[in-house]
This record gives structure tokens, C-alpha cells and sequence, in this order.
């Protein structure tokens, strides 16, 4: 039975270390929100943190959600459509250059991500129809939803500096690629004649800036 007492112990002593590395190490938080995201009637929210024993090295969740109710408002695509949805969720690696001096610095990143549309349109549907023991075409106009699934892939460099401490401001550039296909997984062939298009495949300038806030204890 004195098994028992040198498991408890044991348990006791890794519990307190583990405790003393955990204040020991100070995991810096970051939240910000993405700006220009509502030119593609978007939100989009990054939470990003620093990983363990690495201040240089982050990860960064970028949840989205796409909406457009009004076929006369905002809409930098293409086509024109009666209404559109999404969400989407973006996961990327984030490293400073150099150490950062109160969040300042040069960084690069890569990551990717999964996005979803269903665009609604009114568009011409065939049907048949029978009439004297003939059976005839025609079209008629219905509204129909199209389902987009859409992959990304991103590299960027950004600059982050605090503007107001603890406000931030991350400005980043690079390129990505999209892949969008239908709802049998086939490559997108509407919606997808420029970058701002939600069935765009093919490569793209990725540029913008972040607001964010650090609210590291």
C-alpha cells in the first residue's frame, strides 16, 4: 500500500510545476476585426494567440460570415443575384522576423481555409410539359439557390505596430489561391469571373489591414 502514497505525491509535484510553468509563461491574445470585409458584405473576426515557449510563433482562428439580403445594395461581384449567405472559418500560422518589442514587428504567415455560399438567382429552368399526346419544352423564370464550396490557400508578410497601447494596427500583402466548386464537388463555372466573385478559382492579391486589441493579462 505505499504504492499509493508515492502516486499522490508524484501527482502533487507535477501538479505544481506545471502550475509555476504556466505563470512563468505569459501567452500574449490578440482580437481584431478585419475592416474591408464589408465591401463583400462580410465579418470577419481574428483571434489570434502565441503558441507555448515561442513569442514569435502564433495562431491565428479567422471565423466569417458573408450576407446580402438586398439585391440592390452592396455587391463588387460580377453577376448580380437576389440574395447570398455564408460563413467560414481561416486558420494560419503566424512568425515575427525578430522578437517583437511590444508588438512591434515584421512577420510573415501561411494558412488556408474553408469558405460556404449559397447565392439565390432568378434564372431560367426547363420543364416539359404534355399537351395533344405531345410532350413539349419550355423555360420558365424561378429563383434558385446555388451552393458554393470554396478552398483557400494565403501567404502573406504584415507589419504590426501599436498605435495606442493596448490598441493595435497589422497591415498585411501577399497572394493567394481559391478553389470553388459546385455541390457535387465539380469545379465552379458561374460566379467565377473576377477576384471578387464568391466562385472565383485561381490565384489573387491578398492585402488589407486589422484592428485589433491585445488583451493579454
Amino acid at each position: 500500500m505505499k504504492i499509493i502514497p508515492v502516486i499522490l505525491l508524484s501527482i502533487l509535484t507535477s501538479t505544481i510545476v506545471f502550475a509555476q510553468e504556466e505563470q512563468a509563461f505569459k501567452r500574449e491574445k490578440i482580437l481584431s476585426i478585419v475592416p474591408q470585409y464589408v465591401f463583400q458584405n462580410g465579418f470577419r473576426v481574428d483571434y489570434e494567440f502565441t503558441l507555448r515557449n515561442n513569442q514569435k510563433s502564433w495562431l491565428q482562428f479567422s471565423p466569417e460570415v458573408f450576407i446580402n439580403t438586398d439585391s440592390d445594395g452592396n455587391n463588387m461581384t460580377s453577376t448580380n443575384y437576389n440574395s447570398m449567405r455564408g460563413i467560414g472559418l481561416e486558420v494560419h500560422h503566424k512568425y515575427f522576423m525578430k522578437e517583437p518589442n511590444e508588438r512591434y514587428g515584421f512577420y510573415f504567415a501561411y494558412g488556408g481555409g474553408f469558405q460556404y455560399f449559397g447565392v439565390k438567382n432568378d434564372q431560367n429552368v426547363e420543364y416539359t410539359y404534355s399537351e395533344y399526346d405531345t410532350n413539349y419544352i419550355s423555360y420558365k423564370t424561378e429563383e434558385v439557390n446555388t451552393t458554393i464550396n470554396r478552398l483557400l490557400l494565403n501567404f502573406v508578410i504584415g507589419k504590426q505596430v501599436v498605435r495606442s497601447k493596448p490598441f493595435i494596427v497589422d497591415y498585411y500583402l501577399g497572394v493567394g489561391f481559391r478553389y470553388s466548386m459546385d455541390k457535387n464537388l465539380e469545379m465552379m463555372e458561374t460566379y467565377n469571373q473576377t477576384w471578387f466573385d464568391n466562385g472565383y478559382s485561381g490565384s489573387l492579391l491578398v492585402a488589407g489591414l486589422k484592428l485589433g486589441f491585445n488583451f493579454s493579462k
